[in-house]
């Protein structure tokens, strides 16, 4: 299975208020439908596709802070974020996830991919991610993954 990312950007008449996907039924509405726009931004949108179908959403943040969380490695400009995948409901179950995570991998070579999860711990242990948890415990703030450093 191949993905062809693409990068959804704001176009010149896009102001405040921005819609970067088409409406499909096969992702959260609530979760793509509109972003605010207020110029450059440290985020990027992939809408990611397979043989033509869009077969996943992904936003990507590059400004991050994970100093407070206890044993972090130091990752400096290395660190991307994953502040939200959703594969397409007629997608799932199928290994999909995993796979768009080894291409994305393979596309930010230089970068150490991140997580901080909501519902999907078993999903991000699954790639070998390490998990760390934040001092105050998970009632405040959710565990993070992190994938592993290339050759460990």
């Amino acid at each position: 299975m191949t993905f062809d990312f693409i990068e959804k950007r704001p176009g010149p008449g896009d102001r405040l208020v921005w819609f970067p996907f088409a409406d499909n039924d096969d992702f959260n509405p609530s979760w793509w439908n509109h972003r605010s726009f207020y110029g450059e931004s440290s985020y990027t949108l992939l809408e990611v596709h397979s043989d033509g179908v869009e077969v996943a959403r992904i936003e990507l943040d590059s400004d991050v802070a994970i100093d407070h969380y206890v044993g972090t490695p130091q990752l400096g400009d290395t660190a991307l974020e994953i502040q939200l995948i959703e594969v397409a409901a007629s997608q799932r179950r199928r290994g999909v996830g995993t796979k768009i995570m080894q291409a994305l991998v393979a596309r930010h070579p230089e970068r150490r991919l991140l997580a901080f999860s909501e519902e999907a711990d078993d999903f991000w242990a699954s790639l070998g991610w390490a998990r760390y948890d934040h001092p105050e415990g998970p009632r405040f703030s959710r565990p993070l993954f992190i994938q592993t450093a290339a050759g460990a």
